[in-house]
């Protein structure tokens, strides 16, 4: 399931597996993940009346990652989140609405691994996630 949606009263948020957006342990945008967020601007363009902010989440599973550009999943979900701000800003969005936030592998949405220890690749790719939240 690469999108989910979820509405409450005052916000949106859009879930997307990391594989839209990304190579595996990268942070450059795919030319997938710059269309969806172009079709994201259009539909939010489309809401101009409406004073909206836009946080945009990087999640990683528990694997850990230790590149010289990501020494940790705290730098690659923060970088992941933050080349998405910079995208929604190349394409004219106002910079004062917008917010990254990385948060690594601490907020998973399923268990990483079973009660033995060992892996759960459905769910690790279930965690690694970018939430788009559009909020009043």
């Amino acid at each position: 399931n690469r999108l989910e949606i979820v509405t409450q009263r005052d916000e949106l948020r859009l879930k997307f597996t990391d594989a839209s957006f990304y190579e595996t342990a990268e942070a450059v945008l795919l030319p997938e993940g710059k269309d969806i967020i172009d079709q994201i601007i259009e539909v939010l363009d489309g809401l101009q009346f409406y004073q909206y902010n836009v946080d945009v989440e990087g999640h990683t599973d528990n694997r850990p990652i230790q590149t010289e550009r990501y020494p940790s999943n705290w730098e690659l979900s923060t970088a992941r989140a933050a080349n998405i701000i910079k995208y929604f800003i190349e394409r004219g969005f106002e910079p004062s609405r917008l917010k990254a936030s990385g948060y690594a592998d601490t907020r998973p949405i399923a268990p990483n691994q079973d009660e033995l220890g060992n892996d759960l690749p459905d769910n690790q790719a279930l965690n690694r996630r970018v939430v788009i939240r559009i909020y009043y």
